[in-house]
This record gives C-alpha cells, sequence and structure tokens, in this order.
C-alpha cells in the first residue's frame, strides 16, 4: 500500500523548482486525476508487452507480484442459452464481485447426459473473426471427450461454446480487477459526492513508476518542459 499523502507530497517535491516554487500551484483533484490516471497506465504496462522487456503480465515472477493484488482467483458465474446461430452460453461481466478489467484464466462446467460437472478448459479467448474458422474446424472444435473449448467477449458477456452435445452449467473466471481510485479529502468529484481519504493498494515498490508517469503527466500539462525531458528518460528504465 502506498500512502496518498506520501505521493502528494512528492509530486509537489517532483514539479516545483526548490528556489522559485514555479509550477507549484497544481490544484489537488488535478493530482489526484494524474496520479489514478497513471495507475491505470502502469497496470496497462505490465499486462502487455509495451515495455522494455516487450513481455507480459506472466512472463516473469516480478511483473506477476507487481499485480497479484488485483488478481482475482476463478470467481464461479452463472450462465445462460444464447440466441447466437452456433451452440453458446453466456455469462455476464458485470455480475462479478469487483470491476472487471483483463481475463487471465477461464474454465466451465459442463453436462451431457448423466455426466456432470465435467470441467471444459477454455484455452483460448478467441477474435469475433476467426470464430467461423475454429468452430467449423476439427482440431479446434468444442469437445466435451478433450475437454476443451473457447469463449469470445461481446458487450460485457463472456461467451462459451459446445457442439451442441453438451451443456455449460457454469462459468468460472480469473481476471484483474481494476483498483481502488487514489483519493484525498479535500474536493468534489464530478459526480457531486465529496472525495475521501484513500490510498493506493498497488505495492510500495512500484511508487517510483507511479509517481514518474503522474509526474510526466502533470508536467506536460503546465508546460513544464525539464521535468518532462528528466520522466521520459526515467519511463524508459523503468521496470
Amino acid at each position: 500500500m502506498i500512502l496518498t499523502q506520501q505521493l502528494l507530497y512528492k509530486l509537489d517535491m517532483k514539479l516545483n523548482k526548490k528556489v522559485s516554487n514555479e509550477h507549484q500551484s497544481i490544484p489537488l483533484e488535478d493530482k489526484i486525476l494524474a496520479l489514478n490516471e497513471a495507475q491505470i497506465k502502469l497496470i496497462k504496462k505490465k499486462v502487455g508487452t509495451n515495455n522494455i522487456y516487450n513481455l507480459g503480465l506472466d512472463s516473469f515472477k516480478k511483473r506477476y507480484e507487481d499485480l497479484q493484488i488485483l488478481i482475482v482467483q476463478f470467481e464461479p458465474l452463472n450462465v445462460v442459452p444464447t440466441e447466437d446461430i452456433y451452440d453458446a452460453w453466456e455469462a455476464d461481466l458485470t455480475l462479478l464481485t469487483n470491476k472487471f478489467m483483463f481475463p487471465l484464466d477461464m474454465y466451465a462446467l459442463a453436462t451431457r447426459g448423466n455426466c456432470k460437472d465435467r470441467v471444459i478448459y477454455l484455452s483460448k479467448l478467441v477474435k469475433h473473426g476467426d470464430l467461423s474458422t475454429l468452430i467449423t474446424n476439427t482440431h479446434y472444435a468444442p469437445s466435451f471427450e478433450w475437454q476443451e473449448s473457447f469463449a469470445v467477449i461481446s458487450g460485457n458477456k463472456i461467451i462459451t461454446y459446445t457442439d451442441g452435445s453438451f451443456n455449460i452449467t457454469k462459468f468460472n473466471l480469473s481476471y484483474l480487477r481494476y483498483p481502488q481510485k487514489i483519493d484525498n479529502i479535500g474536493y468534489i468529484n464530478f459526480d457531486g459526492t465529496p472525495s475521501i481519504n484513500q490510498n493506493c493498494e498497488l505495492p510500495d515498490y512500484l511508487e517510483d513508476e507511479l509517481l514518474d508517469l503522474a509526474i510526466l503527466e502533470l508536467a506536460m500539462d503546465t508546460e513544464n518542459e525539464p521535468v518532462v525531458q528528466f520522466n521520459e528518460i526515467r519511463n524508459k528504465t523503468n521496470e
């Protein structure tokens, strides 16, 4: 956990010129907005391959542990049959306990005849354009015997397919949730509610990366060119 007061103090310290205090008058709500934007950018850098290693979340131990606090392991979801031309079952992602950000792993439970709750591994989250090709390909088509199928995400629904010989009864999703909003009391939110004190829940050792992203955003907004140049160098070497 990273203290919000500490983040705000370091933002001012790194943005201001020590002698003249130039660039000092940045409103609290602007700094909070920049910190939350930086938090999302940092998570996307860890999940994706747009980083100095060109590797994603599961590429090595540190990268996984960076975001482990945001990972929800295999939350069950109820399913209903779809009106798709293919045999498919859908689960509503808006019904998850936490706000869904990225899928990580998934499996379904299926029934055929007297065989119930058979695990069906969903090894692929496929592109919509590939669906018709995969579902008719014997190497990739859903199979109760081989315990394998695939899924797509559309309209806040995750959709699992079958070959028509079995039904999906439950869906289990491991996913990355959105982080809690970094906040500090002292202003009114866009929705009219007062701000609250809320620390950043990411690990302490990510503080420098989070600050660098937030500082870069604020420095560009205030035309603080020296800070922009220094922070671009820091962001290139950050992991």
